[in-house]
């Protein structure tokens, strides 16, 4: 997709002093659950998934998103990552959580070969009886993700190295309770987070570390008080790296922090205040955010974690994605955007059309999903509907203030409630507040 933005990299590094900015993009959340996780291959394409069964893909870094799964609430969707554009996975959190008991899926790992429009079982770790499923995953490059679960037990650690074809999963209950994120520097070399009791109260967090991809493991960390199970981790750099510490009650909020790679971690104060910590990310060694409160919205620390500012935007955050130096999301009960903008540098636009119009879909006939590609000549509110062909609304695809640009949105052939539609001819509409036009598509089931 085409879109209007600054001709040039946005490293502060570069460039001089540069004004970072979170923005929400244009996700409407669910009703009823947070996105757990998200991961993106760059600045414009990425996925999300939630507690609801729901994933989420966008193609324009956020400005429009796209249902690519509903699976209601059997599926507990923890994790996400993919290799590349087309070939992903997403891990659920199994049955048998005290806390989510509608979550009774005994399949905890799907894959996608197809960009996310479809999803198979990987088998490998499913099972009946086996109470296990996945929290934090790490895509450590086009061939490893390692992975871990789960949030109030049992503690499985898992991992492919062949792009999925085979996956070993390993009892990790003899190193601790629990685990909840995994992080590795190299393709043997890493850590992973969780608890030392599945019960909040009586659990301290704890830090494993592991140089033979898995296989062995060994503690470097256990935090000094009960009532806390370690969250999130994550390293900006290869000597620096952060902790978050959940906390459900009690104060002081702390969470961890390393300058030696790891070898070493040190408490840090974060609040004397309550706040429920969950979401922790760093773009460099000193500028980060804490996320997860309901009601209090992000943090942002420009010294390491030394002080801490409130930011005014994003609620429920349970995990950042680092981008780039200039690029990051946060991924709660929306999901929000992160962008530098350098200083002193003139802008410059890519071309913008003279005239709005609304392009030919391709491909037509279609099944199941087409892609919509139009133009506007000018900033303003942009509307794609999709008719029958008696006239009755199908679906509304986007409604939503756009710069002038080329863009492009796609239609999975499904209605406003979530059904696949008949086949037929259908039309769609382009209209802005001075720009109506009107095409036809065919649909093949």
């Amino acid at each position: 997709m085409k879109l209007f933005f600054f001709s040039l990299l946005a490293f502060s590094c570069l460039f001089g002093q540069g004004v970072g900015t979170w923005k929400k993009t244009s996700f409407f959340p669910s009703p009823s659950s947070r996105n757990n996780d998200g991961f993106f291959l760059n600045e414009n394409l990425g996925w999300i998934a939630n507690g609801v069964g729901q994933i989420h893909r966008t193609t324009n870094g956020g400005l429009l998103w796209t249902k690519m799964i509903d699976k209601t609430n059997k599926t507990h969707w923890r994790s996400i990552g993919f290799f590349d554009s087309l070939n992903g996975y997403a891990g659920a959190l199994g049955f048998g959580d005290p806390n989510n008991t509608s979550s009774t899926d005994t399949v905890i790992l799907y894959k996608t070969t197809d960009g996310g429009f479809s999803w198979t079982p990987e088998h490998q770790l499913s099972s009946g009886t086996i109470k296990r499923g996945f929290c934090g995953m790490h895509v450590f490059n086009d061939s490893i993700i390692n992975a871990v679960g789960r949030v109030r037990g049992p503690a499985w650690f898992y991992r492919t190295t062949d792009r999925g074809a085979t996956w070993i999963a390993k009892d990790m209950n003899q190193y601790a309770a629990g685990l909840i994120d995994v992080y590795f520097f190299s393709r043997d070399t890493g850590f992973c987070v969780g608890l030392t009791h599945t019960t909040h109260d009586s659990s301290s967090g704890i830090v494993l570390f592991t140089t033979d991809g898995g296989q062995t493991w060994t503690e470097k960390f256990r935090t000094a008080r009960k009532g806390e199970w370690c969250w999130k981790i994550q390293f900006p750099s290869r000597m620096v790296g952060y902790v978050s510490l959940q906390r459900n009650s009690q104060t002081p909020i702390y969470f961890l922090k390393t300058t030696d790679g790891g070898n070493t971690w040190s408490e840090k104060l974060f609040s004397n205040s309550y706040y429920f910590v969950q979401g922790m990310g760093f773009i460099n060694d000193t500028l980060g955010w804490i996320g997860g409160y309901s009601s209090i919205l992000m943090y942002q620390t420009t010294n390491g974690g030394e002080s801490w500012s409130p930011l005014g935007i994003g609620r429920r955050i349970n995990r950042f994605r680092i981008v780039s130096p200039a690029v990051a999301y946060a991924i709660g009960d929306s999901v929000y955007k992160y962008t530098v903008s350098p200083t002193g540098i003139a802008e410059q636009r890519q071309h913008i059309p003279n005239n709005a119009g609304l392009l030919p879909n391709y491909p037509n006939p279609f099944n199941p999903t087409t892609t919509i590609s139009f133009r506007l000549a000018s900033e303003g509110l942009a509307t794609i509907h999709i008719y029958d062909a008696k006239g009755s609304l199908v679906r509304t695809l986007l409604h939503t203030e756009l710069p002038a640009g080329s863009y492009t949105v796609s239609w999975d052939g499904r209605n406003e409630a979530d059904e696949d539609v008949a086949s037929g001819m259908y039309m769609y509409r382009l209209q802005t507040e001075d720009f109506t036009e009107t095409k036809k598509m065919m649909l093949l089931r």
